[in-house]
């Protein structure tokens, strides 16, 4: 991806236009004039009517125009337009303005054509004249109901109202008949008019006024220019404005004029519209009359007809605007005196100083204004008001009363047109704002003079608001696209404009809604099967995507602007076109170049700060919101990567702000991957790629162009990891805890790359953690919680945790995620190799032997555990072995076949599974097999290696010519114990052969003895052993004693049998159980047996010693007798004189025991004795008489 972009993707582009309206051209290069010329020729007037376009000219000329609709692949959406006709309607001044008004009736199919002054009417569509009227002269035609649907009554036909010179007249046309006069209203010279129902308000030359076109009565309102010599004063009561013989009501046209006495009475009649505007005095209205039965169009109570103050006097140079930007109020000043009441005397005697009055400023020259009267709602009519064109122009409100009903609006200059849009939205209604409302807009073509050159604009300002509020909101529509001359802003053209209000609604499209907000596919790289991502798309699919995305592109508008040649229509800017133009304008930051993405945080953070808690009023709007919050989230990501990429640690609150943008944003997490160097490699794509919106499609595939990502740093202690992957893992565990919910997406590929970036970042994360087991709130602690759950992505996730060296991880992944017949053995392989050594960077798998052996105990599976348990058993036999014996575990085996098992796999562990059954299980059918076993080893290597059998023959020697007090041989040879397994089988042959517990001491002796005999001189202890099983203590002894040189041990044969010589010894413990000890009578016999051997030692000082210490130790055991006559006669009495003491004391002590004994029993005697006697006595003799 190469860092600098294509010249096509830095060329700059046009500023987006974050209005409230755009401009789209409906057509353009119009031909004017039938010769070509159209040098002096304009557009004075436009109506757009059912697929067709009438241009009227200043030529006199009316434009029949056929609107095509665009092709379905015309991106521009403009309608290409034919010429039908070419039509000069009747008219009687060759040097008029042109066509005035083309006034389309849909309901009766007629146009009502004005041009020169000259009305006349046709047939639509083609604009074919009327043959049964005939083109009168008049100054204006409308007035066509506004509250009047299309659908209403259409048989009826349509009331509009002509203005003639002198009066009104109100005309009814119908569809099949002749045009007729209902009503004439005395008001002439009329410019223009607006009627809703009955009530009509108008304008005349002058000024503006209120009419009741059924009722036929006036109010007049306020005058056009505050400048107009001629316009009088305008305001008063409701005047009879009926065509009947009596003194004509005044009349705002100069060519009625009225006596002075009249107007002054209507001034002092109805001032209240003149307060409004501050042109009258105060008025006496002050409180409200009581209702009448009835109401017959403006009646007034009383007390406004007669009780009036009188007007005050004008002031020729008297501007409306001073008031403009308050709401008018029909209240006195505080102050204000009456101009009857005389000022008081000047105080008599008294200086009075002379105050110098400066000469007032000399008003503009008068400059006519045209009226404009538009009507934003049925209740209410919208004028306009100023004193020159270019001075400032204000717009007043009334109702169908002629009160002022909200405050004014100010206007840069006086309007050359204006258009209301949008019924505008009721902040104060009790129930909240209609959800259909719209914003009300008004939109003003004005005007500014600029180095002597008049410069045309656009103003937008909104009338349902507060005017302050709707000062500081005006804005200007942009021009820069019309292709005309404009300033530097976009703002002004200098060719005037023209404004206007259709009669029906246009329906267009905007292809730029639906290139935004219609789904497309992001293009990552290359696509893997371009034939597959291809078919993906089917016919019936993209119908749906063109028709959805029609249904959102589709609008209505009603207002037009033109200039010069062209035809635009006034739109409303899409929600969805407003915040992506403010995005468009965050995208690049004060200091960049306008065309490489830098986002600006602040404004995109206003953004998303503006539309947070805002409700949407439809679906467009509703996916208009999803795209803009998606659309910002991504952008902030960039900022925060951007930023990374020059090493810049992020604020933690612009982190938490960017996270929580990407949260509420759901946008699709892959989006944000592929924006990441590290993570891109994660994303996951079907055959139909990635599917998101246009316009962030657009921005992320420029955002990759422009940006080598590549290169960018990948330090998880840097940068990198402080500012991205840590409020990247939130965001994924946000999405990884949202699968499965309904509103969420259910493709798979989403959570596939999810899972898989999730786990690469805390793999990269956990690379700094201490080797061993988790901690609760660490990245290991989530790393475990993540593989143990179900995870979308089983190859990448492998991958990666081999990629990583997190073998135990792996083990527990596929514990977690495996198919149960592919779970065990997955895991016990990666176990396998954990302990054979390969690199585990986790070092988590402590205790692993352990953990493998019970895992195997859980296990159903006879082959695995048969495998993994001889693997084990090979390894470590003394656990391996616990396998094959253990009660508890699922798979059972028979010893037999376990045996059998271990001899074939792991013949090291048969010692062990023996040793287990014989000792932990006490299976002693099993001994004779354990110890043949042990024989087998000790036998084969002593028949195999003479090395072996002089090292015990050694052992025999050394242990001999040691010095008492020495060990036991048991003890000297387990001291001395090689590691050579042979010598370990003997240790434990010993324990086995002298043990006496029935588990173990049922073996064959002779079969064992018969085995050892070869090897008699070199196995002295086991034969010891046999040989006091067999009762040949004598012969036993005399190994000991001669063989081995073992005094102690023969000792303690002699006291506690065969069974203890070869024992491990517990101090304060026996070796044997009490009842187990040979009897008193034995151990003297078996001790005589020693003294024998004693006695023949060969070692005269060994033999005096041993001797010596045997008698004075134990001659309780000994009879005197009997060892004085094996003693050598030649034996000094020194040598056994403890001996003799200790057995002459004893006799001693013997003898006077049985002394004491022998007294005692003849005491007890005696004491039975008298016992017997006392008894006699007391039962007395008997006597028994013979027969």
């Amino acid at each position: 991806m190469a860092e600098a972009a294509p010249q096509s993707q830095l060329t700059p582009r046009p500023p987006p236009q974050d209005g409230p309206f755009i401009l789209r051209k409906l057509v353009s290069d119009l031909p004017l004039s039938a010769d070509g010329d159209a040098a002096d020729v304009r557009i004075t007037c436009v109506e757009v009517w059912n697929g067709n376009l009438y241009v009227g000219t200043s030529a006199a000329e009316i434009i029949h125009f056929v609107l095509l609709p665009p092709e379905p692949d015309d991106t521009s959406g403009e309608p290409t337009a034919i010429i039908a006709s070419r039509l000069e309607p009747p008219h009687s001044d060759p040097n008029g303005p042109g066509v005035q008004q083309i006034l389309i009736l849909p309901k009766v199919n007629k146009a009502c054509i004005l041009c020169n002054n000259t009305f006349s009417i046709y047939s639509l569509p083609e604009l074919s004249p009327e043959s049964n009227f005939k083109p009168i002269a008049c100054l204006w035609v409308g007035g066509v109901d506004l509250n009047e649907g299309q659908d209403d009554d259409a048989d009826g036909g349509v009331d509009v109202v002509i203005g003639l010179k002198k009066r009104l007249r109100l005309v009814h046309i119908s569809e099949h008949s002749p045009p007729r006069a209902l009503k004439t209203i005395e008001y002439g010279g009329c410019l223009t008019s607006v009627r809703r129902d009955a009530y009509s308000c108008a304008a005349d030359a002058h000024s503006y006024a209120l009419l009741d076109v059924v009722h036929q009565q006036k109010i007049g309102l306020f005058p056009i220019s505050s400048l107009d010599p001629d316009a009088g004063d305008v305001g008063g009561a409701a005047e009879n404005i009926a065509s009947i013989p009596q003194p004509p009501s005044r009349s705002v046209s100069n060519a009625s004029p009225v006596p002075r006495v009249q107007e002054e009475q209507r001034g002092h009649a109805r001032s209240t519209s003149l307060n409004m505007l501050g042109l009258g005095g105060p008025p006496s209205r002050t409180e409200s009359p009581r209702a009448p039965r009835q109401r017959y169009g403006f009646d007034v109570p009383e007390s406004l007809s007669r009780n009036m103050s009188p007007a005050s006097a004008r002031s020729p140079g008297r501007a409306p605007g001073g008031e403009a930007g308050e709401r008018s109020s029909s209240l006195p000043r505080s102050g204000a005196t009456s101009p009857e009441k005389p000022l008081p005397p000047p105080p008599e005697g008294e200086n009075v100083p002379q105050v110098q009055v400066e000469e007032p400023r000399k008003p503009p020259p008068f400059v006519p204004l045209r009226p404009h009267v538009a009507s934003p709602n049925p209740n209410e009519f919208l004028l306009t008001v100023g004193t020159t064109p270019s001075e400032p122009g204000v717009g007043m409100f009334v109702n169908l009363d002629g009160d002022m009903c909200r405050g004014s609006i100010q206007f840069s200059s006086y309007p050359d047109s204006i258009v209301v849009d949008g019924s505008g939205i009721d902040l104060a209604a009790s129930t909240g704002p209609d959800v259909d409302a719209e914003e009300g807009y008004v939109i003003a073509a004005v005007h500014r003079e600029e180095e002597e050159e008049l410069m045309y604009g656009v103003e937008i300002q909104r009338w349902d608001v507060d005017p302050s509020d709707a000062e500081s909101n005006k804005e200007w529509l942009d021009l820069s696209g019309t292709g005309l001359l404009t300033q530097e802003t976009g703002t002004h053209v200098a060719t005037p404009l023209g404004m206007r209000t259709v009669v029906e609604p246009y329906d267009l499209i905007l292809s730029e809604i639906g290139a935004k907000l219609s789904v497309k596919r992001l293009q990552l790289g290359t696509v893997a099967n371009p034939e597959e991502a291809t078919k993906a798309t089917t016919a019936a699919q993209v119908k749906a995507d063109r028709e959805f995305t029609d249904r959102l592109s589709r609008l209505q508008t009603r207002n037009l602007l033109w200039a010069d040649d062209q035809i635009w229509w006034t739109v409303r800017n899409p929600l969805v076109l407003r915040l992506d133009a403010r995005l468009e304008k965050a995208q690049f930051t004060a200091t960049g170049d306008g065309t490489r993405i830098q986002p600006d945080r602040r404004q995109l953070e206003k953004v998303l700060g503006d539309i947070r808690g805002q409700e949407p009023q439809n679906e467009s709007e509703y996916l208009s919101l999803i795209y803009i919050r998606q659309k910002a989230s991504v952008m902030l990501f960039m900022d925060v990567i951007l930023r990374t990429k020059t090493n810049i640690i992020i604020f933690e609150n612009e982190k938490r702000i960017t996270e929580q943008a990407l949260i509420e944003g759901e946008v699709d997490p892959r989006v944000v991957l592929s924006l990441l160097p590290i993570l891109q490699k994660e994303v996951v794509q079907g055959p139909e790629g990635i599917q998101i919106s246009g316009g962030i499609t657009t921005l992320v595939e420029q955002f990759l162009q422009q940006n080598d990502l590549a290169a960018m740093p990948t330090d998880i202690n840097g940068p990198f990891g402080d500012n991205l992957l840590h409020f990247l893992k939130r965001y994924l565990q946000f999405w990884k805890r949202q699968k499965g919910m309904a509103s969420v997406t259910n493709d798979p590929n989403v959570f596939r790359s999810v899972d898989a970036a999730l786990l690469h970042i805390l793999l990269l994360l956990d690379q700094g953690s201490a080797k061993g087991s988790s901690s609760p709130g660490t990245h290991r602690a989530e790393l475990n919680e993540l593989v143990d759950k179900e995870v979308d992505c089983f190859e990448r996730a492998v991958e990666l945790l081999e990629q990583f060296k997190r073998l135990y991880l792996l083990s527990r992944f596929y514990q977690g995620n495996c198919k149960s017949s592919e779970k065990a053995p997955n895991v016990l392989a990666t176990w396998k190799r954990i302990l054979d050594g390969e690199e585990d960077k986790g070092g988590e798998f402590v205790d692993g032997e352990r953990t493998l052996r019970t895992y195997l105990s859980r296990l159903r599976d006879k082959s695995l555990v048969e495998e993994y348990g001889a693997w084990l058993a090979n390894r470590n036999p003394k656990l391996g072995v616990q396998i094959f014996a253990d009660d508890q575990s699922k798979v059972k085996f028979e010893p037999s076949q376990a045996v059998a098992l271990l001899r074939e796999k792991a013949p090291g562990a048969v010692k062990e599974y023996l040793e287990y059954l014989v000792f932990g299980k006490k299976h002693t059918q099993y001994v004779n097999e354990l110890i043949a076993f042990y024989l087998d080893t000790v036998i084969t290597e002593l028949e195999s290696n003479s090395e072996a059998r002089a090292m015990l023959a050694q052992t025999y020697e050394t242990y001999r010519i040691l010095v008492p007090p020495k060990p036991t041989y048991h003890s000297f040879i387990t001291d001395n114990a090689i590691p050579a397994e042979w010598w370990q089988a003997r240790l434990r042959l010993l324990q086995l052969l002298g043990s006496n517990q029935p588990a173990t001491s049922s073996y064959d002796v002779s079969s064992i003895l018969s085995r050892l005999q070869p090897f008699e001189q070199e196995l002295v202890p086991e034969m010891i052993i046999l040989n006091g099983r067999q009762e040949r203590h004598q012969e036993a002894l005399r190994l000991l004693v001669h063989g081995l040189g073992d005094f102690d041990t023969s000792i303690s044969y002699c006291l506690y049998g065969y069974s203890s010589i070869f024992r491990p010894i517990t101090a304060g413990h026996l070796p044997i159980p009490a009842s187990e000890l040979p009897s008193r009578a034995e151990q003297s016999r078996l001790f005589n047996f020693l003294l024998q051997d004693f006695l023949q030692i060969e070692d005269l000082s060994q033999r005096v010693e041993r001797t010596s210490e045997l008698l004075e130790r134990f001659a309780g055991w000994f009879d005197i007798g009997d060892v004085l006559a094996l003693l050598p006669s030649d034996w000094s009495v020194d040598v056994f004189s403890a001996y003799l003491i200790n057995s002459l004391r004893t006799l001693v002590r013997e003898k006077a025991e049985s002394g004491i004994v022998r007294a005692l029993s003849d005491a007890q005697n005696s004491q039975a004795s008298c016992e017997v006697v006392v008894q006699r006595e007391k039962i007395g003799a008997t006597f028994e008489r013979g027969e």
